[in-house]
């Protein structure tokens, strides 16, 4: 096969133009959590279990794992449990407040949140 001179061939360049976006958060991370904060208190319970509370959880995880030295896989198991979570954890309150019933909507809430990051911080096993 005989190789072309595709130089000959080439077009130039088109020019591009910047396309401008409104989509992404563009304040400041204290913004975007208080906006957070305010979206889990009015959401609906199913939000709030999932996204909410599925993140402390995995934040508890990822504690306790490190604090204990097993795998996160083990310990999800042994918190999913209702026998066996609270004894492991050796602290009932935060075992129900990210296992129990969802609180009602508003300051509830954002009491939960606050309560549950300042017990799973001060958790050691």
């Amino acid at each position: 096969m005989i190789a072309r001179d595709l130089a000959g061939k080439s077009t130039s360049p088109t020019f591009r133009r910047p396309i401008a976006t409104t989509t992404g958060f563009r304040g400041g991370p204290v913004q975007f959590l208080s906006g957070q904060f305010q979206v889990a208190t009015e959401a609906s319970n199913s939000y709030f279990e999932i996204v909410v509370r599925g993140r402390l959880r995995e934040l508890l995880t990822a504690k306790v794992a490190l604090e204990t030295g097993q795998e996160n896989e083990m310990v999800r198991r042994i918190l999913s449990d209702p026998r066996e979570g609270p004894q492991f954890l050796e602290d009932d309150s935060l075992y129900r407040m990210l296992y129990g019933p969802t609180p009602q909507t508003g300051l509830a809430r954002i009491n939960l949140i606050s309560d549950a990051i300042d017990l799973i911080g001060a958790w050691k096993g």
